[in-house]
């Protein structure tokens, strides 16, 4: 498995223990618990108000079973909690690692070499520091800026050469 696996394996793990974690609600005289979380395609309606279309849909399942396809303000509403601003956070996480995915893999790999002294190019500790800032912040899920980027792309650049 590469690096960006690794990352995206962690992240799932962190979905399941937040659905997992998340105390039973009452809706309706029924207790319901999370099950859920996903972009509808084709969009569908909220079992809760009626509205349609929605897109971000959270699946919740009472006690006895039954499921309902619940939107954003529908699920903050009835947890009374902001249960979708941290599905919408995660979902940007995962999509930024997996944009970021050849930059985690390669700067990963690169920092491995360098640490076990196999890599053909010399790398300034000061270098390598910002790179493994670099490295750890697109593993929590945030984009490189620019200063960071151009110096992955000039690593990556002279170690695809080598």
């Amino acid at each position: 498995m590469t690096k960006t696996d690794d990352v995206l394996v962690e992240l799932k793990m962190t979905f399941v223990a937040f659905l997992n974690s998340f105390f039973p609600f009452e809706y309706g005289n029924k207790i319901y618990r999370l099950e859920n979380n996903y972009i509808a395609s084709p969009w569908t309606r909220c079992d809760v108000c009626g509205n349609q279309p929605i897109q971000d849909v959270t699946v919740i399942r009472s006690i006895d079973g039954q499921e309902m396809r619940v939107g954003n303000k529908c699920i903050d509403l009835i947890t009374n909690r902001k249960v979708s601003e941290w599905f919408r956070e995660f979902r940007k996480k995962r999509d930024n690692v997996t944009h970021n995915r050849r930059y985690i893999d390669c700067l990963s790999s690169i920092l491995t070499a360098c640490r076990r002294n196999e890599l053909a190019l010399l790398i300034s500790e000061k270098d390598i520091e910002r790179l493994q800032e670099t490295l750890e912040q697109m593993c929590n899920g945030f984009n490189p800026n620019r200063e960071q980027e151009q110096l992955a792309e000039c690593y990556l650049s002279m170690h695809d050469s080598t």
